[in-house]
């Protein structure tokens, strides 16, 4: 009997109730956070003070977390589990020493007309007339001239919105936010209803039809390359698209075979051609709008010869180039992008 009891006790110990342990926020927040928070909440990204913690729900938290802002350097973290985002939250809300505030449910009635005159003389200052700060870019990944110590918060970016309740934001236009710019407006003179107005102006921001790439199932998810064929051999193949692209304000840069510079001069397929092209005008506006985009602009399209003859066009598919970026002025325009892309196509392959 005592080899089965020793049996029991070793399976005992060397499997411990791994299924019941909580997951370690500390370390998650350090894997996934203190790049930019740093270990105490504040670096590259917005500082995570006792001040900001007063005014900030877990919910708020939690869904930040999973959200992102689109646009920003903060990313949606959609493959941590709803137990990992409980954990970290758990961690930041331990540095402020309380809880965090608990906001009602019921709402906030106000008239956005109303709200859009008070939004645009006490908050676009510093909140931007849409909501989205002063200037271009995203206020970390493009340069522009700041005023404060600290970014006003993206009130219109779509992550914020997702995650902020109509009573959070009252509050702080409300109460302010001590130690930074953000000033109690019931101070200021502004009443109780006024807010709500403004609340409701804000909440107008939110677009309800904003579509994320974390909520797309996998057959919603755009494929990586447009692939076409020709009806006509190589030269003409190329030709067309070179035409198509001209018709369409895009200049066309040098071609390059597709092979250049990554195999043996003496080895490279002469028919298999990539065909560069630009409209300089949308490609700084892209490059507004998300300047980490780099290598991952839709300006190319290649052509290949296969060993029976036939041809085909392949190029890069810039939704889905977009969807890594969690930006959802980037998923607009690359819808833009992609109909031209098509249109390209198309016409040279009629």
């Amino acid at each position: 009997m005592k080899p089965l009891i020793l049996s029991a006790l070793s399976l005992f110990i060397v499997y411990p109730s791994y299924s019941h342990a909580a997951p370690d926020g500390s370390a998650l927040y350090e894997a996934n956070c203190a790049a930019c928070h740093q270990i105490n909440g504040g670096g590259i990204g917005l500082p995570l003070s006792e001040s900001k913690l007063s005014t900030v729900s877990d919910d708020y938290i939690r869904l930040t977390i999973r959200n992102g802002r689109s646009g920003r350097i903060m990313p949606a973290f959609t493959d941590l589990s709803d137990a990992q985002i409980d954990a970290i939250t758990a961690f930041i809300r331990s540095w402020s020493g309380k809880p965090g505030p608990q906001y009602p449910d019921t709402p906030v009635l106000g008239d956005s007309d109303r709200g859009r005159v008070l939004y645009q003389h006490h908050c676009s200052g510093c909140h931007g007339e849409d909501g989205n700060g002063q200037g271009l870019g995203t206020g970390v990944t493009y340069s522009r001239g700041r005023k404060f110590a600290v970014m006003p918060p993206a009130i219109g970016n779509q992550g914020f919105l997702a995650s902020a309740s109509n009573q959070m934001i009252k509050q702080v236009i409300m109460q302010g936010r001590p130690g930074t710019e953000m000033q109690s407006f019931t101070n200021l003179g502004l009443k109780e209803q006024e807010v709500n107005d403004i609340v409701r102006y804000v909440r107008g921001f939110q677009r309800w039809d904003t579509h994320l790439a974390a909520k797309a199932s996998p057959a919603e998810k755009p494929k990586p390359a447009l692939i076409f064929d020709s009806a006509y051999d190589y030269e003409t193949t190329i030709d067309n698209i070179k035409e198509a692209i001209r018709g369409r304000n895009f200049r066309y840069l040098p071609d390059r075979l597709l092979e250049q510079g990554l195999i043996d001069a003496t080895e490279i397929n002469n028919r298999q051609m990539t065909i560069r092209y630009c409209n300089f005008n949308k490609l700084y506006e892209l490059i507004r709008i998300e300047p980490r985009l780099g290598v991952g602009l839709p300006c190319r399209i290649t052509v290949i010869e296969r060993p029976d003859k036939s041809v085909q066009i392949i190029a890069m598919n810039i939704q889905l180039i977009a969807t890594l970026f969690n930006n959802d002025q980037l998923l607009e325009m690359s819808e833009e992008y992609y109909e031209i892309q098509l249109e390209i196509i198309e016409e040279a392959t009629l």
